[in-house]
């Protein structure tokens, strides 16, 4: 299990800000020890492993309902601990939002406690049909009292009062045994030095580049080590010379050499050789960590050269899955030496995180890795996960920011209260025109209420011909991430569509939004959503 240690960011001997040596500098802002319990698994990862079977997500017309299926869990509350979702077995939230994780101990059956055992499988498949009063209830829903069950929702009627129950603690357990067999346990909590799980083997069964490192290649498997995947694609993204392949041979055939990987820990920078062989299961899939690029291997390499490191592990088989747990920030510095910084969006206000954003970013692309994290619950911010279909303490890469020329329409606007700007016409930043939404064709004149592009950056007023409405451009700021699963994009009125249009070095990128992980949120909406930003600079 991770330990929370004391750090903070320093340089030259003082406490590292945000936005140092730029306009902008933010205040100095609460810093608790680093989060050593941002971590969730991968979902699609997960399912195959309970599955026993490798799923083509790309091809599944809907992956939500394939996840419910496997899960057992509605879809909406996979994303949230509180929501008993299976994603967060062996993690418990504690008041202060920190989350201990530990090995989790069913009984199987034997020890099972008597109000466990008359939850039968027909009473946790939803058949309370016979019952007729609320003893009977607490009896057949395996609890000691009514106060131990949880009602999601009520509301009375003329001569009823309709409820919805929640999940007790003992059908979540129940659900849980179904789900996660004792092979399945070993597999996710293993206790030995030197991993080799049953029914899987250390092969080696790709390249370690196919072109080049890019921002999309680490996806993130069924360890809960998403600080450190979202790292590395931040990495990627903003630094890409820093993921490099240093290789020796050790023997005088074309298979026998190991990779050299350093990482930058409290003793310095650190080297730390693996060779290819990556765990694998029967069906040759791979495990943990793998790249979006067919064939490719540097991201799975490059998970168990971490795990060798932070465990210590003497072999070439370090148990990944007990990496599962850390922190963001400090996984940028391992991978690249510089001095880590967080900011809690509690003690700043969402201009402030738009502003420091900015000050790590040029030409929409970050130029030093950035990440993000949300609160280990929705109820720590009071907000529903579900909603925005944003994961409860999970890790995120930060890509950078973008403005949207937004058209909004009202019956009424006067001069006093918008600016008499009649076109928009100033250049925006960038190759070519943006996409303005829900409003006619500002460039073409039109007065049909519709799609349009415009060419500036500014808030302006258009009043089409008809008279009808007064049409009003103003700009919105995004800040756009990537979920390291690589699926599961977030959704909802707070985030945009089409593409993103970044600098990459020395030409345009664009980066489409809502697939691959990747998507953009308003900055308010981000602020509310997400607990901390920060990275290493």
């Amino acid at each position: 299990m991770a330990t929370r240690t004391t750090h903070h960011a320093t340089r030259n001997g003082k406490p590292a800000t945000p936005g140092e040596g730029t306009a902008a500098v933010l205040p100095e802002p609460q810093d608790p020890a680093p989060l050593a319990d941002i971590g969730v698994p991968s979902p699609y990862a997960l399912a195959e492993l309970i599955a026993h079977r490798s799923i083509d997500w790309d091809s599944v017309p809907n992956r939500p309902a394939l996840l419910e299926q496997i899960f057992q869990t509605p879809y909406a509350d996979l994303f949230d601990p509180a929501s008993g979702s299976p994603l967060y077995v062996g993690q418990t939230v504690q008041r202060d939002g920190t989350v201990l994780r530990g090995r989790p101990d069913f009984a199987r059956g034997e020890g099972r406690s008597t109000a466990s055992s008359a939850l039968t499988d027909g009473d946790a498949d939803g058949d309370l049909s016979d019952v007729r009063d609320l003893a009977q209830l607490v009896k057949r829903l395996g609890t000691q009292s009514l106060a131990e069950v949880p009602v999601r929702n009520a509301f009375a009627s003329a001569n009823s009062i309709v409820v919805e129950l929640g999940e007790t603690a003992s059908a979540r357990t129940l659900r849980f045994e179904r789900l996660f067999d004792t092979r399945l346990i070993d597999i996710l909590f293993p206790e030995l030095l030197g991993y080799h799980p049953s029914g899987f083997a250390w092969q080696d069964v790709g390249r370690f580049y196919n072109e080049a490192t890019e921002f999309l290649d680490p996806v993130q498997g069924y360890v809960g080590d998403c600080y450190v995947i979202a790292a590395m694609s931040s990495v990627a993204w903003s630094m890409p010379y820093v993921i490099a392949d240093r290789t020796r041979a050790t023997g005088m055939d074309n298979e026998s050499f190991v990779h050299q990987i350093g990482f930058h820990g409290a003793h310095g920078l650190e080297q730390v050789e693996v060779t290819d062989r990556i765990l694998v299961n029967s069906g040759s899939s791979v495990e943990y960590a793998t790249s979006k690029e067919p064939g490719e291997i540097w991201p799975a390499v490059y998970e168990k050269a971490y795990a060798k490191w932070r465990l210590g592990e003497p072999t070439d088989y370090p148990a990944i899955p007990n990496i599962a747990g850390g922190d963001p920030s400090i996984a940028c510095v391992a991978l690249t030496g510089l001095s880590d910084y967080r900011n809690w969006h509690s003690s700043f206000t969402a201009a402030q995180i738009l502003q420091l954003v900015k000050d790590h970013t040029v030409n929409g692309r970050t130029t030093t890795p950035m990440v993000s994290w949300t609160y280990g619950s929705g109820a720590q911010a009071d907000v529903a996960y579900r909603d925005a279909n944003v994961v409860a303490g999970h890790a995120y890469s930060v890509l950078g920011w973008m403005r949207r020329n937004e058209l909004v329409h009202t019956s009424r606007i006067t001069d006093e209260i918008i600016p008499a700007v009649t076109r928009p016409d100033l250049p925006f930043p960038g190759p070519g025109p943006v996409e303005v939404r829900g409003g006619p064709d500002l460039a073409g004149g039109s007065d049909q209420l519709g799609g349009g592009r415009v060419d500036a950056g500014i808030t302006g007023r258009w009043i089409p011909g008809s008279g009808l409405f007064d049409h009003v451009v103003r700009p919105v700021d995004y800040v756009v991430l990537r979920n390291p699963w690589g699926y599961c994009e977030g959704t909802g009125s707070s985030v945009a569509s089409g593409a993103h249009q970044a600098r990459d070095v020395d030409w345009w990128r664009s980066v489409p939004l809502g697939t691959d992980g990747v998507f953009a949120m308003e900055i308010n909406a981000y602020h509310r959503y997400f607990a901390g930003t920060g990275g290493a600079h």
